[in-house]
């Protein structure tokens, strides 16, 4: 009997599929995270000293640079070449909701550090410059939206997904190995860039 070509490892999820599993994990975490911060501190910070890398490391220039690969720097642009390649494509339609899903995302993450207005680590835990609001990490919530709606865009297979979300976990635990972030702000960054991509995969093109 020949298999079924939908379940070989490189078959692309449905959308609807992956919208059911991300916004089904994606609130679990930014609740988590947000338990771990409000009714948790003690245990947040004990993970958080856990975790913390030493200053005199000898891996730590590299850690700082895989970091970065997470920042705005970075993912911005590759969204944008996402984005043109669709558009020369001619899949406008999926083009432009990649670039509705990420870009509204970013607010939205924007938005919720506003409103939480968390501080940071203490300044001499620090290893990089940071000058926004602790919760939710923004690097760890844009590596997984983005990530995450590039995977929709391309019906990226098992592989990919699991690629995604293993760099997107890389990204949120070298922010608290450098000091610039709480366990609890990572939990919610990953929980809420999840559970937007989620929602936003639901209206893709080619679920209708």
């Amino acid at each position: 009997m020949m298999a079924d070509p939908r379940m070989t490892d490189t078959a692309a999820p449905r959308p609807l599929a992956f919208a059911r599993l991300a916004v089904a994990i994606g609130p679990l975490l930014f609740l988590a995270g947000t338990i771990l911060w409000r009714l948790a501190p003690a245990t947040d910070d004990r993970l958080y000293t856990l975790l913390h890398a030493d200053v005199g490391a000898h891996w730590l220039p590299l850690l700082i640079h895989f970091t970065d690969a997470g920042g705005a720097a970075v993912m911005i642009p590759v969204a944008l070449c996402a984005f043109i390649y669709l558009m020369l494509e001619k899949r406008w339609p999926m083009a432009l909701w990649l670039f509705a899903t990420i870009a509204a995302g970013r607010i939205l993450v924007e938005f919720a550090k506003f409103a939480c207005a968390r501080a940071r680590p203490p300044m001499g835990d620090r290893l990089v410059a940071v000058s926004s609001a602790s919760f939710p990490s923004s690097h760890s919530a844009g590596t997984m939206l983005t990530l995450g709606a590039l995977c929709v865009a391309f019906g990226a297979g098992r592989r990919g997904w699991t690629a995604a979300i293993l760099f997107a976990l890389a990204i949120g635990f070298s922010r608290i190995a450098l000091g610039v972030h709480w366990p609890s702000d990572v939990l919610g960054g990953w929980g809420l860039g999840l559970l937007w991509v989620g929602l936003l995969a639901r209206f893709t093109p080619r679920a209708g």
